[in-house]
């Protein structure tokens, strides 16, 4: 005779599939988009899925930063689990040679923030070229700030991303740092 199915045990599982990629259950999960591409989609997410999303973004940067880190590793670093990556991150994930490795780019969506015209802008950055550019220019400017040396700035002069142009006058970068502007710790936006 056949195994009856348990659906209340399928059921808790993917409950706690759901909330280890930080929804409450499978059904929040379902209603959420998959795949974001802007900010609205972001938004849509709770709050709770941002923040595995933003993990899942740090393990696949340390994926790409060591090639030879496991994912189970890269997850446990950027302190969320290996379901939660592959959900967030899948399609910049691939299985070469049996085991799970980042793929050499992506074109996953990511809202960071940037300094331009004496300010703080948040801009909509797609992929991980221009995301590591922006991840580029804020060690220059961090560099700066400790050094006093503009050499690294110069590379930015004139680049932009999204349509905003680098900050790279040091009067301004040295303005936005008095003022308290400048919180290099964290160059991705959390969106509210």
């Amino acid at each position: 005779m056949a195994r009856r199915r348990d659906y209340r045990a399928e059921t808790r599982r993917r409950n706690e599939l759901a909330r280890a990629r930080g929804f409450r259950s499978r059904a929040q999960e379902r209603h959420a988009p998959r795949r974001i591409r802007n900010r609205t989609d972001l938004e849509l997410l709770p709050a709770d899925a941002r923040e595995e999303r933003e993990r899942s973004l740090r393990a696949l940067s340390l994926m790409r930063e060591n090639p030879g880190m496991t994912m189970s590793d890269a997850a446990f670093r950027a302190g969320t689990t290996t379901e939660a990556v592959r959900w967030h991150v899948g399609e910049a994930i691939e299985r070469r040679g049996g085991r799970l490795v980042a793929k050499s780019g992506d074109h996953l969506y990511r809202p960071m923030v940037v300094h331009s015209g004496g300010e703080v802008v948040l801009v909509d950055v797609r992929g991980s070229r221009k995301a590591s550019e922006v991840g580029a220019y804020h060690s220059a400017v961090r560099h700066y700030l400790e050094t006093g040396d503009e050499e690294p700035l110069r590379r930015f002069a004139g680049k932009t991303v999204a349509g905003f142009e680098y900050e790279t006058d040091p009067d301004f970068l040295d303005e936005m740092a008095r003022r308290g502007q400048l919180s290099i710790e964290s160059i991705y936006q959390a969106v509210a």
